[in-house]
């Protein structure tokens, strides 16, 4: 006879790896449609999209892209859909561990088979890759690695890095294999069109919005207080 109860807990812990293994900030690890705050037409549109974003457009390789300024919610949006998608169905995502010095997925511990998904911020990705990283030239390559190759990526603040030639090809090389494999991906940026291309480049740019459907996040700035 089937423990129901059994069940239940081995299904929470592994909703509990997916969403670890998605590694969303500390600060909005319990990010949720539920307390997510909408004070717009423009952040309920946003909110909408994201609520309606479906297993079937995770497969479908449909990505969004949520563009506004400062505080609007754009990560927190990004964070919920994800959470969402796993709460929804645990046992069709996957959990898959670095294991010693081989680069994730080569040589990795399986924990769960199903869709991968990943956070990450441009800011954060950059910084691991450069020669003089802090934390080593192996974690940069796993991070990297995890953001060209998992099914769901979150790519937070776009734009937000200095420009360089190193920048846009890094940048372009991530972007172009996701678009080619038709892989989904959601993005958040504070910036427009015309300023993300000045940023990325016009051939990037050009696959983001092929990629993934735009949202205006438009709104007060929840950081700040009475806001």
């Amino acid at each position: 006879m089937i423990n129901l109860q059994q069940t239940g807990d081995l299904e929470q812990i592994r909703l509990e790896a997916c969403i670890n293994n998605f590694t969303p900030p500390k600060r909005l690890y319990n990010a949720s449609f539920d307390n997510y705050l909408n004070k717009t037409e423009q952040q309920k549109k946003a909110f909408n999209a994201c609520k309606e974003y479906s297993l079937y457009d995770l497969k479908a390789g449909k990505g969004l892209l949520l563009a506004g300024s400062y505080g609007t919610g754009k990560t927190h949006l990004a964070v919920a859909t994800v959470r969402n998608l796993i709460s929804q169905r645990p046992d069709l995502f996957g959990v898959k561990h670095k294991e010693n010095s081989h680069i994730y997925p080569m040589g990795g511990i399986q924990e769960y088979r199903g869709a991968y998904c990943f956070y990450v911020s441009m800011v954060e990705l950059l910084e691991s890759l450069r020669p003089n990283s802090v934390r080593g030239q192996e974690y940069g390559e796993w991070i990297f690695h995890r953001a060209k190759a998992d099914d769901l990526l979150v790519l937070d603040d776009i734009g937000t890095e200095k420009p360089s030639e190193w920048v846009e090809e890094k940048i372009y090389s991530l972007i172009d294999i996701r678009y080619r494999m038709n892989r989904a991906t959601i993005f958040t940026t504070n910036y427009t069109e015309k300023q993300l291309e000045a940023q990325l480049g016009g051939r990037t740019i050009s696959r983001i919005y092929e990629m993934a459907d735009s949202y205006s996040v438009v709104g007060p700035d929840h950081r700040r207080k009475g806001a």
